[in-house]
């Protein structure tokens, strides 16, 4: 599908710069369905192994193509410029999503990864076509989105501050989408440890 996409994209003229940009932007929305991790099973059907080893199989993967690319240095469509140089979005990403299915309770993990998913790209576009927008909009997006997860006012205005400082900063070390992810996660984790959510 992404591929039909771009190819659509290709035949309108479209300029590269802006076709790799939008391959990035579906590949952010469509990682949402990773929520589909939970309609596994905790037992994965009696098969004798958990259900987090299921995150395994799709991290090692990423992180061998990650130390693949580091190696030989391909070129790879829809990578960022900044990226040829340093560990990808993809690669931190993927770490970030393993850390918070395997660390962290779904309940919390949910609005998190849609926040991931869906705000971090409209950041994005915001930034480039509209700057008056952000960040207003994204955090209120993002306030909805943990709310519709059921975690309250509080808690919902303390992880879209933290998700959105966490993004702001351009660090080259650490990318935006571990940060956005992993840093409202830990910010949940610790208001639910001392004041119950």
């Amino acid at each position: 599908m992404i591929l039909f996409i771009i190819a659509e994209l290709d035949g309108r003229g479209v300029e590269e710069g802006t076709r790799a940009r939008l391959l990035r932007r579906v590949v952010h929305v469509a990682s949402a369905g990773l929520l589909s991790y939970y309609l596994l099973p905790p037992d994965m059907y009696g098969a004798g192994f958990p259900r987090e080893l299921v995150v395994l199989t799709f991290l090692v993967p990423v992180l061998a193509v990650e130390v693949y690319r580091w190696k030989r240095r391909p070129e790879i469509y829809g990578l960022r410029e900044n990226e040829k140089k340093r560990i990808s979005a993809v690669a931190w990403g993927a770490v970030g999503l393993a850390l918070a299915f395997v660390l962290f309770p779904q309940r919390l993990v949910v609005p998190c990864v849609l926040g991931l998913a869906l705000i971090d790209p409209l950041i994005g576009e915001l930034r480039l076509g509209w700057p008056l927008g952000y960040p207003w909009i994204p955090a209120a997006a993002y306030f909805l989105i943990c709310l519709a997860a059921g975690l309250g006012w509080a808690p919902s205005l303390l992880s879209t501050a933290v998700a959105l400082a966490a993004e702001a900063p351009k660090v080259a070390e650490v990318d935006d989408d571990f940060r956005m992810l992993v840093a409202p996660l830990v910010a949940l984790w610790l208001w639910g440890h001392f004041f119950g959510l």
